[in-house]
């Protein structure tokens, strides 16, 4: 068989690069073609990782000896070796920098090694009669470190003052999404709902993890899990991997099919910083909702992934924002969040849902298509003009659920349909337990709808057609209502004046825009707020006293523009303040949507 083999080792850590390499024993053919990805999956921006790559060679055994090849380029990833005559093995290898602390890329420096294959390892394109696997996996690292991935393990030997780590992969998929972190913490093991579970912790500053933390995320985590495992039964996985980046800023998440790679805020395990601690918690949630929805229940885009170009579905709101819905109900049922902490997330979603303007402009089927150059890529005016499958589609997903659970009394919610599509569609993954569902095969959304309405015994087709393909925003008192709760705006008694803008300080200039902002025809994005009515404003507090007072009061706004200073008459609105604040105990309905299934 025409084994593929990458190597990896980390002695050059201290500089933030590693070496790689590529071995294709037994090549076949006159052209080994490699093809370097160029995106990861859930993250969709093309982040061209070959521009990491440095001093690249090629050489080729024949009859014992080692013979130097040409490497030519092709296109933006690919590269061409001719394979000489006789070869019983080629190499391809170069150094690559890892230098951008996130979860979609590489990051390497003394501490440890965050390696993501989609953003390292170059598909094997001719060359190899198994160009689809399988694979091998080594990675050279001090012998303080262990590794923790999702690739099966085969070895690891110390060979002097290294550690060769040796994993397989039987198949691309498996490969790409078989990322590794190598440091000197030890893995964390703990079981929940029936499987085993392991935590690989990092702290970014090289600063001390409080145990009793740990133990708190750990007994979390193990609640959350086995309220997921109570709702879709026991998973075909075993031996989840949970890599916690512990940050100063950075957060950020990306799931693959037995792990998942998260950062956040060193803060969050503080015991006092309740909104770090809900935040945390959440992203956890969300990347497991995800290793059945979008990892074993896929859109149809998705279900042979091509990392060289963009790939459109319109089904992100989908898997992206009701996967935000679910992750978070699940917080709710298990107990990690309590009604406070779940409402106290509402108003923060609810504020940022009403403060854009793209529902009138823009469809949930449309934001998901168009994710790779609006999401990713947006600009100063992208609020105005566009929406957020994430945020919006969770808030579809809360008045989808709503009409599910009025049409059967409180039986029957959207989360069931997620369960339903799992067990009709869901996917069998190397590794898994099993054979997939009923019906392995991606989704497409009439499959979704289809699965409300048998479950429901009606047609949502309406509802789904409302939400997802017409404009305009859902009627969220409507929701809070027929959950027999109350929303209510922010109470506030002071009379500052509302510019509707969002500010960068430091110096004080406006970023974006508000929906109904009073100014958004008089002032551009990037302009920096000077004075108002001769009066310095430095940051956003000086803006706040500038303003006390002067709710639709006539004021003289100064501002620098490209180098110009600028003066215009502006009209301070009253702050709409929307309904944000969640009350009432709850109906049956909620009630039915809160529970807990590991109670009954």
């Amino acid at each position: 068989m025409s084994e593929i083999k990458y190597i990896l080792d980390v002695s050059k850590r201290d500089e933030q690069r590693f070496f790689a390499g590529v071995e294709i024993s037994n090549p076949v053919g006159s052209r080994l073609i490699l093809a370097f990805p160029r995106w990861s999956p859930g993250s969709y921006l093309i982040r061209e990782p070959r521009r990491l790559v440095h001093d690249m060679s090629a050489w080729a055994m024949v009859s014992g000896n080692n013979f130097d090849c040409k490497i030519e380029r092709r296109g933006p990833d690919e590269i061409i070796v001719k394979i000489p005559e006789g070869a019983s093995s080629i190499y391809v290898s170069w150094y690559a920098f890892g230098n951008d602390l996130s979860v979609r890329t590489n990051h390497i420096d003394s501490s440890h090694f965050h390696m993501i294959p989609s953003a390292t390892f170059p598909r094997v394109i001719t060359g190899s009669n198994h160009p689809e696997g399988p694979y091998v996996v080594e990675l050279m690292h001090p012998p303080n470190w262990s590794a923790t991935t999702q690739l099966k393990f085969v070895s690891s030997k110390k060979d002097g003052d290294i550690v060769k780590s040796i994993w397989t992969a039987n198949s691309r998929d498996a490969l790409y999404d078989g990322i590794i972190e190598a440091n000197a913490n030890e893995e964390i093991l703990f079981q929940a709902g029936g499987r085993e579970f392991r935590l690989k912790l990092w702290d970014a500053g090289g600063l001390a993890i409080d145990s009793e933390r740990i133990d708190f995320l750990v007994k979390s985590m193990s609640d959350l899990f086995s309220e997921f495992h109570a709702l879709f039964g026991e998973p075909p996985w075993d031996n989840y991997a949970v890599i916690l980046h512990l940050t100063e800023k950075a957060r950020g998440g990306l799931e693959h099919t037995g792990s998942q790679s998260s950062q956040m805020r060193r803060g969050s395990l503080d015991p006092g910083d309740k909104d770090g601690w809900r935040d945390l918690i959440s992203l956890i949630s969300h990347e497991y909702v995800h290793a059945w929805n979008v990892k074993r229940l896929r859109p149809q885009t998705f279900d042979d992934y091509d990392l060289s170009q963009e790939m459109h579905t319109d089904l992100l709101w989908w898997f992206e924002g009701v996967t935000s819905w679910l992750g978070d109900m699940i917080c709710l049922r298990s107990g990690v969040w309590s009604d406070e902490d779940w409402s106290a997330d509402l108003k923060r979603k609810l504020t940022r849902f009403h403060s854009m303007s793209g529902w009138d402009h823009q469809c949930l089927s449309d934001s998901s298509f168009e994710s790779w150059y609006h999401l990713y890529r947006p600009h100063s005016h992208s609020p105005e003009t566009t929406i957020s499958y994430y945020l919006q589609g969770e808030i579809a997903a809360m008045c989808m659920d709503l009409e599910m659970r009025k049409r059967t009394k409180g039986e029957i919610g959207l989360d069931d349909v997620m369960v339903d599509l799992w067990k009709r569609h869901g996917l069998h993954i190397e590794g898994d337990s099993g054979s997939g569902g009923i019906e392995p095969r991606p989704i497409v959304e009439k499959d979704i709808v289809s699965s409300m309405n048998r479950l429901s015994k009606g047609r949502l087709n309406g509802v789904v057609r409302r939400l997802v393909h017409g404009l305009g925003a859902p009627n969220m008192l409507e929701w809070s209502k027929g959950m027999g709760r109350k929303l209510d705006p922010v109470e506030s008694d002071e009379q500052v004046g509302w510019l509707g803008v969002h500010l960068s300080e430091s110096p004080l200039r406006i970023s974006k825009f508000i929906a109904e902002s009073p100014i958004r025809n008089q002032l551009q994005p990037g302009d920096e707020i000077i004075a108002i009515n001769g009066r310095r404003t430095r940051k956003s507090s000086d803006l706040k006293g500038a303003l006390r007072g002067n709710v639709e009061q006539e004021v003289k706004l100064t501002v620098s523009r490209r180098g110009g200073i600028m003066e215009f008459n502006v009209v301070p609105a009253k702050d709409p303040l929307h309904p944000v604040i969640i009350s009432g105990n709850g109906n049956k309905l909620w009630k039915a949507f809160s529970s807990s299934r590991r109670e009954n």
